[in-house]
């Protein structure tokens, strides 16, 4: 069975190992250049130093197979102000072998609940633009506010930003696959002690032009991870 729970300190390590390899794994469409960047020890770094100044609105969260972590998830405040939303669901990484079905939903639901909980809706997301799980985040409602570049290591690589104005009807969707691939058992396992009633929560913004397009430099002296 897979669950989710906060992560601990002594996760640094596996969740660097997913992390690092998650990146060569998924973005074959980057540089090489980049992908070698992002190594193990860049992750452990960067990691480690998370949990050394970590904030009460901040969480990571490990997804484990009969204990074993295979998987992350990490949610922030936002702090890029090319995108209108207050939290921000930065971080989602599962080896390839426990992908799909309850997984993906499990993490949302995890970061949701802990955003509702922390005041960070509406929630936002960052997806590079040639990474296809872009497809599942608008099939849950997420809607595609801003494209533009992100230079990393000199390269530029397109990225989409959005925003879910609606997180009832999120929290709902993800509620349904959780169920549908697992039961109560599992949908009752997400459910963290600083959840609040999503239903408390709507929300109005002023949208973002889709044709906005904007360069972000990142480096590794950046206290940013790397987006989702």
């Amino acid at each position: 069975m897979m669950t989710i729970r906060l992560a601990k300190k002594d996760d640094v390590s596996k969740v660097s190992q997913i992390h690092a390899f998650c990146w060569r794994e998924t973005y074959s469409f980057m540089p090489r250049t980049v992908l070698q960047s992002r190594n193990r020890k860049f992750r452990k770094s960067q990691w480690i130093k998370w949990f050394e100044s970590q904030a009460k609105d901040e969480a990571l969260f490990v997804v484990e197979a009969d204990h074993v972590v295979v998987g992350f998830c990490f949610c922030c405040p936002n702090k890029d102000d090319a995108i209108q939303g207050r939290g921000e669901m930065h971080a989602a990484y599962v080896l390839p072998d426990f992908r799909g079905r309850e997984v993906g939903p499990m993490m949302m639901m995890a970061m949701l609940d802990f955003m509702i909980g922390h005041e960070l809706t509406p929630p936002v997301l960052w997806a590079f633009r040639d990474n296809p799980i872009r497809l599942w985040y608008a099939q849950m409602g997420w809607r595609a506010e801003v494209r533009r570049d992100r230079v990393i290591e000199g390269c530029a690589i397109p990225e989409v930003g959005y925003v879910c104005t609606d997180v009832v009807a999120l929290h709902t969707r993800l509620r349904k696959l959780i169920r549908r691939y697992c039961g109560e058992t599992a949908l009752t396992q997400t459910r963290q002690r600083f959840q609040r009633n999503p239903h408390q929560s709507s929300f109005r913004l002023t949208a973002v032009s889709p044709d906005n397009s904007r360069t972000m430099t990142e480096t590794g002296r950046q206290t940013r991870l790397d987006p989702l």
